[in-house]
């Protein structure tokens, strides 16, 4: 089992949604007899640490959104719950994200509008209050 995370990145994306982690899972298990113990212990540590820097990031709207998917990406290829949790998470996105989309093309155009530069504000905000809590 060598690491090549282009593979790996579209075999995920050639997944069916609700099952792609869960299949990721099953497939690892099966070549785990092949696998080194080192490649796995380099998939759990990676994992972790793109959650840690998910975490740090999530005082900021929006970059912490890739660490976290890619660090359960990782950790979903040697837990079956957090496969699971991913497989049902993304379920769950899809459905929000169906449920905003609609929602954002019934607004008018000054509505739009109003909820951007009120998003910026916040994000703004945000990261004017990260910025003053880590310098103390």
């Amino acid at each position: 089992m060598t690491f090549r995370f282009r593979e790996h990145w579209h075999e995920i994306k050639r997944g069916r949604p609700g099952h792609r982690f869960q299949a990721r899972y099953a497939k690892t298990q099966q070549q785990k007899r092949q696998a080194r113990f080192g490649h796995r212990i380099i998939f759990l540590i990676a994992g972790l640490l793109a959650l840690a820097i998910g975490g740090l990031l999530a005082v900021f709207p929006g970059p912490a959104i890739p660490f976290f998917f890619l660090g359960g990406a990782l950790l979903a290829t040697e837990s079956r719950a957090v496969a699971h949790l991913m497989d049902w998470s993304e379920l769950r996105l899809r459905a929000l994200a169906a449920w905003v989309e609609k929602r954002w093309r019934r607004l008018p155009g000054f509505a739009r509008i109003v909820l951007v530069i009120l998003g910026a504000c916040c994000s703004a905000a945000s990261a004017y209050f990260a910025f003053r809590l880590m310098r103390g």
